[in-house]
């Protein structure tokens, strides 16, 4: 279900604010904190199951004795990390079957996030946040090393040691990737040929990155320049309406393809002309509407609404010399 959230309209220092630019999210981050003085921001806390960041420190504040991270550092193992298999498998990963059992919750799904580049992996079991090193060798077989975890309890999470015992220390297990229109799936395999674990990556990889507004449902023409950056790693939005800085969140829905909603949004309150006005108002109302997005596979992204209307059409922007 899409969710509703109110804009609020907040009062910044203009200076600061206005000479902002897209190109550099963090700026915009700290343009948007100085405006509202109480943004909503993202509290990373490892004995959470939504933390993506390696949770060395924290295991070993909760276990000591825990060893320490090791990457496989051979020069056979780094060539392996450029097959098409292992290269494939970078990105985010949402486990959404473990043995027979499906999953499907509103939010805190297990995932894995592979990094070729470095060879580590991030995971969520649901429960408890593990990292850790992992290798790929020629016949598609994952292992796993040096694997870090918080120590979390969850009775109510039955699914959770089914995926522990996928992610395990030095042990191979199969991988094999297939695609299904623009879906993308990874499933770990036993040794008798049955998946173990399946899991399904987002599709909205190509929302990444800053866009220009080419067009917005009511209006029939932009007033002044307005663009949209999308971080989707750190699920946040950051852009310029043509006079104020605004910043919100951004949900992935992973039960439907290529839905997205954005919401949270903050902006600064400089002093508009009207005509501006009206094109701002209608972009926030185009984000706070939009429920899918959708690439047409070169430089060109359109926002939907539930109803299928293009609420919003953007370019990628040039990158900068």
């Amino acid at each position: 279900m899409k969710k509703t959230s109110a804009i609020i309209m907040l009062v910044a220092a203009a200076a600061a604010t206005t000479s902002c630019s897209v190109l550099n999210p963090s700026a915009k981050k700290s343009a948007g904190n100085v405006a509202s003085g109480a943004q909503a921001t993202k509290v990373e806390n490892t004995n959470t199951a939504v933390n993506k960041k390696p949770v060395s420190q924290a295991a070993e504040a909760v276990n000591p004795d825990a060893p320490k991270q090791s990457l496989p550092a051979t020069e056979a193992s780094k060539m392996t990390m450029q097959t098409g298999v292992a290269r494939s498998l970078g990105g985010e990963w949402t486990i959404i079957q473990v043995g027979a059992t499906a999953i499907d919750r509103d939010e805190d799904m297990p995932y894995i996030i592979f990094q070729p580049s470095t060879a580590q992996f991030f995971a969520n079991n649901g429960c408890n946040t593990l990292n850790g090193s992992y290798s790929v060798d020629g016949g598609d077989n994952v292992t796993f090393h040096g694997i870090l975890s918080t120590l979390r309890m969850c009775p109510d999470v039955a699914f959770e040691n089914q995926i522990n015992s996928i992610i395990t220390e030095n042990v191979p297990v199969k991988i094999r990737i297939s695609s299904v229109g623009q879906e993308s799936f990874a499933e770990f395999i036993g040794t008798q040929g049955k998946p173990l674990m399946r899991m399904r990556r987002g599709n909205l990889e190509f929302l990444n990155g800053q866009w220009n507004v080419e067009s917005v449902a009511g209006l029939g023409k932009l007033e002044a320049p307005a663009d949209l950056f999308f971080d989707l790693g750190e699920l946040k939005l950051h852009g310029d309406t043509g006079c104020n800085i605004v910043n919100g969140n951004i949900y992935l829905d992973h039960r439907q393809s290529n839905a997205v909603d954005f919401s949270n949004m903050i902006t600064t309150r400089m002093g508009c002309p009207a005509p501006i006005e009206k094109q701002q108002t209608a972009i926030l109302v185009a984000l706070e509407e939009t429920a899918t997005a959708l690439s047409d596979g070169q430089d060109k992204v359109m926002l939907l609404g539930s109803d299928g209307r293009i609420l919003m059409t953007l370019v990628r922007a040039p990158k900068a010399e």
